[in-house]
């Protein structure tokens, strides 16, 4: 019969696992830890032992004795950005074949959050970090990387180097790209909407990108921005409330991500404006691409699986002492869907 612990009770221990294989404790320690020379039927007894007693290994205790863990920890803003989830599952799924696990923590776009995490993960002794850009890092946070000296490297801000390597877009480039395309769609007046660009350093850069390309081009820009609404479809719904009320005269808008686009395109038709003859519409990030039923959004695009396996692969390469590419920018790509009009080409005379 196999032992049952109750809640507050200690669970199984090394011992209560090395009395039900018939081994002992240093036996069981080095089945679990994958050292020594052990049989493999005495590691199949022992793996048996332990799953069926339940037994969950001190991790803590085991890191203690070893320069390192076999955990990669990874930082990012926020768990319910779709963009984040997909990269977390493809670096999971890139080290998962090596043995290494993934810890992940939040930052919510705060800096001193990110440096007490940062402290926590490093008391882990991790393999190495993986921590999200755009975010106002501070000295200290600088320092205890430096000191630590762990295998660290910065995904999503092409633009900012930090770590040892960094992969991710450009988002200069991405407010550029917009930019030129509403210019060669012949728009006079276009707008800009997006949330906690105080905060989130990465969408402020596509949004000042994305401004000094039009004002070069004598287009007229608005800015409708707020530092607490939801950066989801509900706030883009509210801004583009406050710019269809305060606002005439706007042909076009640029929205900061997918997620606020779709709402203000909801409010627009609610409005009575047809998209796009009369509103021309653009986000970024390309998640509604998958879930596009009657608008599909003009956006920009680009691989979060890529992201992902290059900062995993990077993060291997570090710990085990090889030389990476300091600079990994990868490619945004446009994509052109509906809620825009395509530029027409010029005529060859």
């Amino acid at each position: 019969m196999s032992k049952t612990t109750r809640p507050g009770s200690r669970g199984a221990t090394l011992a209560d696992v090395g009395r039900a294989a018939n081994v002992s404790p240093m036996t069981v320690s080095k089945v679990l830890r994958k050292t020594g020379r052990i049989s493999e039927k005495t590691q199949e007894r022992v793996m048996q032992a332990a799953v069926s007693l339940g037994y969950v290994n001190n991790q803590l205790a085991s890191f203690l004795g070893s320069a390192t863990s076999d955990i990669v920890c990874v930082l990012i803003p926020s768990a319910s950005d779709s963009v984040f989830s997909e990269i977390l599952s493809s670096i999971s799924e890139t080290l998962r074949p090596f043995d290494l696990r993934t810890f992940v923590g939040e930052s919510n776009f705060n800096p001193e959050i990110e440096f007490e995490q940062v402290r926590s993960f490093l008391s882990i002794r991790p393999a190495g970090l993986i921590l999200s850009g755009g975010v106002k890092r501070l000295a200290k946070t600088d320092d205890i990387l430096a000191k630590h000296g762990s295998a660290t490297v910065q995904i999503w801000d092409g633009d900012t180097r930090s770590g040892a390597a960094n992969i991710g877009p450009s988002h200069k480039v991405a407010g550029r790209m917009m930019a030129e395309h509403f210019i060669k769609a012949g728009l006079k007046n276009v707008a800009y909407i997006g949330s906690e660009l105080g905060a989130d350093l990465c969408a402020a850069q596509r949004a000042q990108a994305f401004e000094r390309t039009l004002r070069r081009h004598g287009v007229g820009f608005t800015a409708i921005t707020s530092e607490s609404v939801p950066r989801q479809a509900k706030g883009g719904a509210w801004l583009t409330e406050q710019m269809l009320n305060d606002h005439t005269g706007i042909e076009g808008v640029h929205f900061l991500n997918d997620a606020m686009a779709l709402g203000g395109i909801r409010t627009m038709y609610q409005r009575g404006l047809n998209v796009p003859d009369q509103m021309q519409v653009t986000g970024f990030n390309g998640t509604s691409l998958a879930t596009s039923v009657r608008t599909q959004l003009t956006t920009i695009n680009m691989s979060y699986t890529d992201i992902g396996k290059a900062a995993a692969q990077s993060v291997m390469s570090l710990a085990r002492g090889e030389a990476v590419a300091a600079s990994q920018v990868q490619e945004s790509c446009f994509v052109q869907g509906n809620s825009t009009i395509a530029p027409r080409p010029k005529a060859v005379l």
